[in-house]
């Protein structure tokens, strides 16, 4: 506060002018800073959470519509790496163990799966025990421990800034309305064969790994992007597009 205009800020090694815009860009997106890039309320907010903008967007879309309980577990688990691990030479074995996790619409249920399964097993068995069902299951201990700890983290500050969790069970639309709400980039409309058309005429496929692969719905949100030898989309699930326009009414162009 009180540096003005940050572009002009003299950092030894500036950023270029494509990452200021891109990241304006996401601020507005998320409704973080206004069309003059002042920031706003919930920018404000934005900036006492601990974690990437667009996953404390989404916790805060959770704490208006009854799902943050449930939201805190999955944008915990986005904040790390994965912890349901994949050796190359037990790759057929890992996808059997973590079948038990998917769900058919949302590989973001299935992070909410895992906590809860996991949770379970933590109460019950000893120390030892846990780390061997998590060899059998072919789960990383420590980034289950991460998980719990980043978990406890944002459960700490939100609790701080007196915003608390729901104490009934969500459902499948609101955690989903609460994580589009920091994905809306990410949005992609199934045209023909595997491929997906997304924002911005990008055109992406279904990571292999997804649950989505078998059904591959009309309306997806994604949580990355990612360009290897192909353009791919990593957790993934589905939409109702009616959702779309209550969450960004900013970005959104009508024509008649």
């Amino acid at each position: 506060s009180g540096i003005g205009e940050v572009s002009d800020f003299q950092f030894i090694d500036p950023p270029d002018n494509r990452a200021w815009n891109d990241g304006y860009k996401l601020l507005h997106e998320l409704g973080a800073v206004d069309e003059q890039r002042r920031i706003t309320k919930l920018g404000r907010q934005l900036a006492t959470l601990p974690t990437d903008p667009r996953l404390g967007k989404m916790l805060l879309s959770a704490a208006l519509n009854n799902s943050l309980k449930e939201v805190l577990v999955i944008v915990s688990g986005l904040s790390i790496q994965d912890a349901r691990e994949r050796p190359g030479d037990k790759q057929q074995a890992a996808d059997q163990a973590h079948q038990q996790f998917k769900d058919p619409d949302s590989d973001f249920i299935s992070y909410l799966n895992l906590w809860n399964h996991y949770e379970k097993q933590r109460q019950e068995l000893g120390s030892n025990q846990l780390k061997r069902y998590c060899q059998k299951n072919f789960l990383s201990f420590m980034r289950m421990r991460e998980w719990r700890e980043i978990h406890r983290q944002l459960h700490l500050v939100l609790k701080a800034m007196n915003i608390a969790e729901n104490k009934v069970d969500s459902n499948y639309d609101a955690i989903h309305q609460a994580l589009l709400s920091g994905m809306l980039g990410n949005i992609g409309r199934h045209e023909e064969k595997r491929e997906y058309h997304g924002c911005r005429n990008r055109k992406f496929n279904l990571f292999p790994g997804s649950a989505l692969n078998k059904k591959r719905p009309k309306w997806i949100f994604s949580a990355e992007i990612v360009e290897t030898q192909q353009v791919y989309a990593r957790n993934n699930a589905r939409i109702d597009p009616i959702w779309i326009e209550p969450l960004a009414p900013h970005l959104l162009k009508k024509s008649w």
